[in-house]
């Protein structure tokens, strides 16, 4: 932990103890908010239930405008990702990872 930490800091020298905890800290929340395809494609299930379920319950309109939602949101990180540099099939897996991802957190 305390070398991970120090080669965070991006010199040889020993970190302090509040650059530890800060670094730790820094770890954690990576690892919480890390997102995987996995959880992707369970979040664009999840996503293709509740459209389904808007389908039966509320009608075709209700559907559309919540598949156009997730449709139009996914389109909208493209379009960031895109921007952001990447290209071709790495910003289409990015910009999909990152709309329907959040399936890990449920």
């Amino acid at each position: 932990m305390v070398r991970d930490a120090e080669e965070e800091a991006g010199s040889g020298r020993e970190l302090n103890a509040h650059e530890r905890v800060l670094a730790e800290d820094r770890r954690v929340v990576r690892e919480t908010f890390r997102v995987s395809i996995g959880g992707a494609h369970a979040g664009l299930a999840t996503a293709v239930v509740v459209v389904a379920l808007f389908a039966t319950v509320g009608g075709t309109a209700w559907a559309l405008i919540v598949g156009g939602a997730v449709g139009f949101w996914f389109a909208v990180t493209l379009t960031a990702v895109v921007g952001g540099g990447r290209r071709g099939w790495a910003a289409v897996t990015r910009a999909y990872i990152l709309t329907f991802g959040w399936a890990r957190w449920l």
